[in-house]
């Protein structure tokens, strides 16, 4: 096999499950900080295999190649006793980011350094924060961390029209890059390809008003309001500032979505945040394209990942907290 699963006991004693494993899949989304490892094992009944501690405080790690790609507790464990099939879940540290709620006050700070305090405060690795060249004012009375992180990054988004992910590396490290503009990867051949167009939250018109609602002007997408109708959200300018590249970047997050689930062979590059060019001459699908999901499968011996594209590189504008008086 070209992958390990060792799994760790509380104690520190680690155990190399590779040879019971029947599948493995390795996921996670650009809507979700952690990423997921779920298992399923045979394990004999007959004694000819020590049981495993499947406990409380246990840790799997995933290794493809000598390269690891998740560490995480174990969440949960499921056995029976009609089966000798174990399954087992588990989420990487960003887990403690979705389950940890912080109280927080940030007044003109960088996202970048207001991100490494709180993962100073409670013991959070990091191998990178994007810097953004911004600062920002805001109160977080008892929020959960991730949204915390990503309320950060989305209010200098707005500023700079950027798009950020926060995520962690196979060694359990946060990291939070700069979504990218072009693609590094490409997808040449599929094993299938669903397509599907949206425009269910369309918006194709942006009013940008002062606090008082006095129009300052519209940013439209004028072929869409053609074909549609007017559907406009109000953005409130504030004294000294252009929210035009807000605007500019609310109607790209809020016009036609395309969307394509494409399964391929595997390639443990293809994961959410990350750009590919797809060039399927099965089913003539062309373009550039933005990962929004990806499971990644090991089974029988093959390797092989689903993933959905948009072809739209869509920010995380939800932000969180409130603003400071």
């Amino acid at each position: 096999m070209d992958y390990e699963l060792i799994l760790t006991a509380p104690s520190g004693t680690s155990r190399d499950v590779t040879q019971l494993v029947q599948t493995v899949t390795w996921s996670g989304s650009d809507s979700q900080t952690a990423r997921e490892l779920s298992a399923s094992l045979a394990v004999p009944r007959d004694g000819s295999v020590a049981p495993l501690e499947l406990v409380e405080g246990a840790q799997l790690i995933f290794r493809r190649e000598g390269t690891q790609l998740f560490a995480g507790p174990l969440l949960s464990a499921t056995t029976s006793s009609q089966s000798s099939v174990v399954d087992l879940s588990a989420l990487d540290r960003g887990r403690y980011l979705v389950k940890n709620e912080g109280w927080y006050q940030f007044a003109n700070a960088a996202p970048e350094t207001a991100v490494a305090a709180i993962c100073r405060d409670y013991s959070i690795p990091v191998a990178s924060l994007a810097r953004t060249g911004l600062t920002v004012s805001r109160k977080f009375p008892g929020v959960a961390l991730d949204k915390i992180i990503k309320s950060l990054y989305a209010m200098a988004a707005q500023k700079n029209g950027k798009r950020y992910l926060a995520r962690f590396t196979g060694a359990g490290e946060l990291e939070v890059v700069e979504k990218p503009s072009a693609a590094t990867l490409d997808i040449k051949s599929t094993m299938g390809v669903t397509n599907t167009w949206d425009i269910s939250n369309l918006q194709n018109s942006v009013a940008i008003r002062t606090d008082t609602g006095a129009l300052v002007r519209r940013v439209e997408d004028g072929p869409s309001i053609t074909l549609n109708g007017r559907l406009e959200h109000v953005l409130i300018q504030k004294d000294g500032e252009d929210a035009g590249a807000e605007a500019k970047a609310w109607l790209e997050d809020h016009g036609l979505q395309q969307n394509l689930t494409v399964e391929t062979l595997g390639d443990i590059r293809l994961i959410s945040g990350n750009a590919v060019k797809l060039r399927d001459t099965g089913s003539g699908v062309t373009g550039l394209f933005w990962i929004e999901s990806d499971t990644h499968t090991w089974k029988n011996g093959q390797y092989y990942c689903k993933v959905k594209l948009n072809f739209r590189n869509l920010a995380d504008d939800t932000i969180s907290g409130s603003e400071l008086k």
